[in-house]
């Protein structure tokens, strides 16, 4: 019992030192995002101070006991210009992620960019608005062909308890489209831990696991018909997708 209080306690001082740390780091940035343009230099430095930010607060919770983390394959993140696939159990799973990967870059929530403790370190690393249309998909595109490896969550929110493995195409259509190999990231959590709907204190009374299994690259040419319809073609490489994470994961 005192162990499960003090999970609650380390969870909260973590998100606390997440959300200060954060919002330090925006007013550390500001005068330098104001006197710099986006360009791919700043960019590059910019993914580098976010994943070592990432690296720490993985680090913090891990030290504090709030989770234990084991990892597989990461040889398999190395490479640059893959788009990075994961399932999202849990909240804090892109923080995991791109902790881990060379390069990082992702899709966020418009929110985020408004948010004090993200919008510094989303400016910097270039990191992309989540919006509909063609514009998502060119800067997901144009991302990866500078040699970013480009996280996505194709579930498009996080993991509902008791539900099927059920995957947006716009994924499979980046891939695609741009010709792009896809490495698939599986995450399974030992107990329910920040799932959809679960306030940050319902901590299980048993320190989670995360066991994050990065799987070997897809090359997606050899799972679609490149002289197909373009639409069609996503939709093939979506049930593809579904089934192998549905397979791993089960």
């Amino acid at each position: 019992m005192l162990d499960r209080y003090w999970r609650i306690f380390a969870t909260g001082l973590s998100f606390t030192l997440f959300g200060l740390g954060g919002a330090c780091l925006t007013i550390l940035l500001l005068p330098l995002l104001m006197v710099t343009r986006d360009s791919k230099v700043r960019r590059k430095y910019g993914k580098k101070l976010l994943k070592s930010c990432f690296q720490l607060f993985s680090w913090i919770m891990q030290f504090l006991g709030v989770i234990e983390l084991h990892i597989e394959g990461i040889q398999n993140l190395k490479s640059g210009r893959r788009l990075v696939l994961a399932n999202h159990p849990s909240l804090i799973d892109a923080v995991l992620l791109i902790s881990l990967i060379e390069n990082p870059n992702g899709i966020i929530k418009s929110s985020l960019f408004r948010n004090p403790s993200m919008i510094g370190l989303a400016k910097i690393a270039g990191l992309i608005r989540n919006v509909e249309g063609p514009e998502l998909v060119r800067k997901s595109i144009e991302s990866i062909s500078s040699g970013d490896n480009l996280l996505i969550f194709p579930e498009g929110t996080r993991t509902k308890e008791s539900r099927t493995t059920s995957f947006k195409r716009g994924a499979a259509y980046i891939a695609i489209k741009g010709k792009i190999n896809i490495i698939p990231v599986f995450i399974s959590t030992s107990v329910p831990f920040l799932k959809k709907g679960h306030s940050w204190y319902k901590v299980p009374s048993i320190k989670p696991i995360y066991d994050i299994s990065i799987g070997h690259e897809i090359e997606v040419a050899s799972k679609i018909n490149i002289h197909s319809d373009l639409i069609l073609e996503s939709e093939l490489l979506t049930e593809y997708l579904e089934e192998l994470y549905a397979h791993e994961l089960s």
